[in-house]
């Protein structure tokens, strides 16, 4: 698992005490805590932050509604991974069905 120091050295512009505000206001949360450390998408994550505030400009107090918009996104996405693959385990024909009655609707 990666380290506090880690992850600074990872991530450009981040600092040890940027890293844990961001920890204490819960917008990235170590796989260990008492031992800081920290997973790839923790890395990931601090590194969108960073790009958010430093490259984007946006305010240190709309990046929580922006991760949460980002993460619901992703959630978003693999719900539809999952439909998408229970799709493929049923008949064609209800497949064909299901694609039409899609279709039908984004059509209005």
């Amino acid at each position: 698992m990666p380290s506090e120091q880690d992850v600074i050295a990872r991530v450009q512009s981040l600092t040890v005490t940027r890293l844990r505000v961001w920890v204490s206001r819960g917008l990235i949360k170590p796989e260990d805590d008492a031992e800081r450390s920290y997973s790839e998408a923790d890395i990931a994550r601090a590194a969108l932050i960073c790009n958010l505030e430093d490259e984007l400009g946006f305010d240190e107090e709309d990046v929580p509604v922006l991760l949460s918009l980002i993460d619901q996104i992703h959630g978003l996405r693999s719900e539809l991974r999952g439909l998408l693959e229970a799709m493929e385990d049923l008949p064609p024909d209800v497949r064909t069905t299901v694609r039409m009655r899609i279709e039908q609707r984004r059509r209005g």
